[in-house]
């Protein structure tokens, strides 16, 4: 039974309860952290159908668009692990709000620009947004509000993602029919705009911040960042993988598929059917971590990804590409989604906000490489092929550090447990 001396913040133990044992705020954040983390990838995702008409029509190679990309990256690369820090001492409101309300201001930019120089400009805004808005403040909202579900939640959270952003998705390609390129810009800042007020309005000040951490799961000193440890190398070497793989199919499978003879809105009806499908790929994701783990589900996750890389491989006709999006969108969300419960198991003892803007840095950095890479492949050769070939080798050879992991994981796991157990006496 808690101690009635300890003080807890206002919103760490609400009177009310709402579905499965969980407060009506931790479900409120959780609407707010879905829309939240969507409006991070959406930006990405919203500008995939737009590359082939932007290049064409500006006369780019999409090796210089893939560099102005890369800017913006780098950007949000840098700028993650001050997130999480900020995450920590101010909460998500003032992380989300700010965030939001710079992609709005820097998709407007986009919306007029007419040289390379507008395009890396609009960065500047785009970037640190990035940085600000998504997975970083989203996670830790909803890891420190939840107190039972935590993995549900975070499949919630990445499943709502993946709905809005097929919705995205599509809606972009729609726009870029009817409005143009330019039009399908405008679209996405009114969106970000109005999560700025949003998140004003639904969020309270200091929420998803370590004040709201519950004192029983508190440690007594939060860990630096485990440089040194083992554990989190392997763990960023599955996830850059991991990370370079999904990137490079959410940003190039639309121009792939053009390029295979399908028109814009065919392509984006595809892989938003992906998108579409991961909703349930995160649920089940999570779910599936409250009951073996999340490192162990994460090995089912990147066999699932490796068989869905050697699917490319060949062309297939339309209905097999519906099929092959259904597979891949499931553990594409599940691999994003366990990023959060990976870490919150894997290392207990350090400041999630921090550590997970550090890790997350590691995540985007590869998607700055992952960029590059395929464009530079497809401008040297025209095709995507070799590129789902190396991806391929590279998740099966992911295999072996999660291996590792798994079994350093377990062994941290029984030297941390209790000496007196059930059947056994103290020595």
């Amino acid at each position: 039974m808690r101690g009635q001396d300890v003080e807890t913040p206002s919103y760490a133990e609400p009177a009310s309860r709402g579905p499965l044992g969980e407060s009506w705020r931790a479900w409120t954040a959780l609407a707010v952290g879905v829309l939240a983390v969507s409006a991070q990838s959406a930006l990405a995702y919203g500008m995939s159908p737009l590359l082939k008409s932007i290049t064409e029509e500006l006369s780019w190679s999409r090796s210089e668009y893939a560099a102005a990309m890369n800017f913006r990256l780098l950007l949000i690369v840098a700028m993650v692990p001050v997130v999480g820090r900020l995450v920590d001492r101010l909460g998500a409101r003032v992380v989300l709000f700010s965030g939001a309300f710079a992609i709005g201001l820097g998709t407007l930019l986009m919306a007029q620009m007419s040289s390379l120089w507008g395009f890396w400009i609009s960065g500047l805004l785009t970037g640190p947004g990035q940085a600000a808005v998504g997975t970083v403040a989203s996670s830790a909202l909803v890891l420190r509000l939840f107190r039972r579900r935590q993995g549900l939640a975070i499949g919630i959270l990445n499943g709502g993602d993946n709905l809005i952003t097929s919705g995205v998705h599509i809606g972009s390609a729609y726009l870029l029919v009817h409005a143009g390129w330019r039009g399908a810009f405008g679209g996405l800042a009114v969106g970000y705009l109005a999560l700025a007020v949003l998140v004003l309005v639904a969020l309270r000040s200091g929420e998803g911040g370590e004040e709201s951490e519950p004192k029983e799961r508190e440690s007594s000193g939060a860990s630096p960042i485990p440089w040194g440890e083992a554990r989190f190398w392997l763990l960023i070497v599955v996830y850059v993988i991991l990370y370079g793989y999904v990137t490079t199919i959410g940003l190039h499978f639309p121009a792939f598929q053009q390029d295979l003879g399908r028109t814009a809105d065919v392509a984006a009806w595809i892989y938003g059917f992906s998108t579409m499908v991961g909703a349930g790929g995160s649920i089940l994701a999570g779910w599936t971590s409250e009951r073996i783990g999340s490192v162990a589900t994460l090995r089912w996750v990147v066999l699932g990804l490796l068989a869905s890389s050697i699917a490319l491989w060949s062309s297939i006709g339309v209905g097999a590409y519906y099929v092959w999006a259904a597979g891949y969108g499931i553990v594409n969300a599940g691999a994003v989604a366990l990023l959060a419960l990976v870490v919150r198991d894997v290392f207990r003892g350090a400041s999630f906000g921090r550590l997970m803007g550090v890790v997350y840095a590691f995540c985007m950095a590869a998607t700055v490489a992952a960029n590059t890479f395929a464009s530079a492949i497809f401008d040297a050769s025209r095709s995507y092929i070799l590129v789902w070939q190396v991806y391929s080798v590279l998740l099966l050879l992911a295999l072996v550090p999660l291996q590792m992991l798994v079994r350093r994981t377990r062994r941290v796991a029984e030297a941390d447990a209790p000496l007196h157990r059930p059947g056994r006496t103290a020595s």
